[in-house]
C-alpha cells in the first residue's frame, strides 16, 4: 500500500509550465511520469537524471516550453559543478595534510636515527677512553 501522499499522475500538472511541480516529486512520482511517455532511462539513475530525460521529453514534444528545460538543467548543473569542484578542494586538502604528516614523520625518524648514532658514537668513544 502506498502513502497518502500517494501520486496520481495528472496530466494537468505538466500543462502549467511550472517545474517546481516536477522537483517536488519524489524518484519513484519521476519514474512514473517517465513510463507513462515510454522514457527510457537505466533504474540506477539518479532522480535528477531522470528529472532531465523527461523534461527533455516533454519540450520535445512541446508539452512544455523549452524555456522550463533552459532554467531546470542549467541550475542543477551548476550546483552539480560547485559541489565536484568543492569535493576535488577538500579531497587535495585531505592529500596535503597527509603528505604533510608523513614527511614530518619521516623527518622525526631520520632526527631520532641521528640521535641513536650519535648516542652509539658517545658510547663508543667513552668505551675507548676507559679501555685505554
Amino acid at each position: 500500500m502506498e502513502s497518502s501522499r500517494e501520486f496520481n499522475f495528472n496530466a494537468a500538472f505538466l500543462e502549467l509550465s511550472r517545474i517546481e511541480e516536477l522537483d517536488s516529486l519524489k524518484k519513484s512520482e519521476i519514474v512514473k511520469v517517465a513510463k507513462h511517455y515510454g522514457i527510457e532511462f537505466q533504474p540506477l539513475m539518479r532522480k535528477d537524471e531522470i528529472k532531465r530525460y523527461v523534461l527533455e521529453y516533454l519540450v520535445d514534444e512541446s508539452i512544455l516550453p523549452s524555456t522550463v528545460l533552459e532554467t531546470a538543467i542549467t541550475v542543477p548543473t551548476d550546483n552539480t559543478f560547485e559541489l565536484k569542484r568543492l569535493e576535488m578542494e577538500m579531497n587535495k586538502e585531505i592529500r596535503l595534510k597527509e603528505m604533510e604528516r608523513e614527511r614530518e614523520k619521516e623527518e622525526r625518524e631520520i632526527q631520532m636515527q641521528r640521535e641513536k648514532e650519535a648516542r652509539e658514537h658517545e658510547f663508543r668513544l667513552k668505551q675507548l677512553e676507559l679501555g685505554s
